[in-house]
C-alpha cells in the first residue's frame, strides 16, 4: 500500500496545478502499478495532462512498459546518481511539440558553440552581488517585465522571499543601483543538486553578456556549499539561453515536451547538465 501522505510530506510527490503536471522524485521500490495508479488519480484531481517521474536507471524499463516516455536525464541529480526523466502524456496535445524544427535548429546552433570561451567579467559600469530579501520587490518587477507567463510566480515578492528562505541563491548584475540581470540556483539539499534558473535580463541591458558572469559566480557558490551537481532547463524555442548553457560547459541531455508554461504558454524545455564531481548511473 502506497503511503501518499509521506510522499507529499517529503516533497517527493508534487502537484503543480499551474503547469498542469504531477511530478514524482523518489518513491518506494518495486510498487510501479500502485504508483502509476496514484499519480493518474492525482493528475485527474488537478486536471493535469503530464506526469513526470525522476527514476533510477534500473527502473526505466518498468516505467516504459507502462507507457512512460524517456525524455532525458539529469546527471548526478540524486546525490551524484543520475535521474532519468520519464513522462506520461495524458492528452495527445500535451505530448505534441508545437515547434520541433525550431527547437532542433536552436540546439544545433548551441552545440556548435559548446566549449567556446565564456565571458567571465561584467562590462564596464556594471557590478555584481548576491541578492537578499530586500531585493524581492525589484526582482519581482524584473521577472514580471521579462516574462508574460512563468512556471512559478516570480512576479510576487513574497514568493521570492519564500524561495530565498528555502535555500535559493540569487545573484544580480546592477548598473547605477538598478538590477539589470538576475539568475538563481535553486538548491535541493537532500539531493545535493541545484537547478540554475530564473534567468532574466532587462530589455534595456540585453546583449551585454551579463548572464555568463552571474552563472560563474553561482557555480562557485554552489561548489563552496558542497552542491556539485548542476542543471538548467532552457526554453527550446529560444536560442539565447541554450547558447549560454553550451558556452558555459553544460551538456545537453534531452528535451521535455510541453513541460511548463513560460513566456508564450506551454513550451518544450531542454535539459543541460554540469556536474562538478563524477557521477554514477
Amino acid at each position: 500500500m502506497i503511503d501518499s501522505k509521506s510522499l507529499f510530506d517529503a516533497g517527493d510527490l508534487v502537484l503543480d496545478s499551474q503547469n498542469k503536471r504531477v511530478k514524482l522524485h523518489q518513491y518506494p521500490a518495486g510498487q510501479f502499478d500502485e504508483l502509476d495508479e496514484l499519480m493518474k488519480k492525482q493528475a485527474e484531481a488537478i486536471d493535469a495532462s503530464k506526469i513526470i517521474i525522476y527514476a533510477k536507471k534500473a527502473d526505466v524499463t518498468q516505467w516504459q512498459s507502462r507507457g512512460y516516455v524517456l525524455e532525458g536525464r539529469i546527471d548526478g541529480f540524486f546525490r551524484g546518481e543520475n535521474a532519468y526523466l520519464l513522462s506520461l502524456f495524458l492528452t495527445p496535445e500535451r505530448g505534441t511539440s508545437a515547434a520541433p524544427e525550431l527547437a532542433e535548429e536552436n540546439l544545433k546552433l548551441s552545440l556548435a558553440k559548446a566549449g567556446t570561451e565564456a565571458k567571465k567579467t561584467l562590462p564596464p559600469g556594471y557590478s555584481m552581488r548576491e541578492a537578499g530579501e530586500a531585493d524581492a520587490e525589484a526582482l519581482a518587477k524584473l521577472y514580471g517585465l521579462v516574462f508574460a507567463t512563468y512556471p512559478t510566480p516570480m512576479d510576487d515578492p513574497a514568493y521570492i522571499v519564500k524561495a530565498m528562505r528555502g535555500g535559493t541563491r540569487f545573484i544580480v548584475a546592477e548598473q547605477d543601483g538598478e538590477i539589470a540581470c538576475a539568475a538563481s540556483a535553486e538548491v535541493t539539499e537532500r539531493f545535493g543538486s541545484a537547478e540554475m534558473t530564473d534567468c532574466a535580463t532587462h530589455p534595456a541591458h540585453a546583449g551585454k553578456g551579463l548572464l555568463q558572469p552571474i552563472f560563474l559566480a553561482l557555480e562557485k557558490k554552489m561548489e563552496e556549499a558542497g552542491i556539485y551537481f548542476l542543471y538548467s532547463l532552457t526554453r527550446a524555442q529560444s536560442a539565447s539561453m541554450n547558447i549560454t548553457a553550451a558556452k558555459m560547459g553544460y551538456e545537453y541531455r534531452g528535451r521535455l515536451i510541453n513541460n511548463c508554461t513560460i513566456f508564450s504558454g506551454f513550451e518544450d524545455m531542454n535539459i543541460w547538465v554540469k556536474p562538478l564531481r563524477p557521477v554514477w548511473e
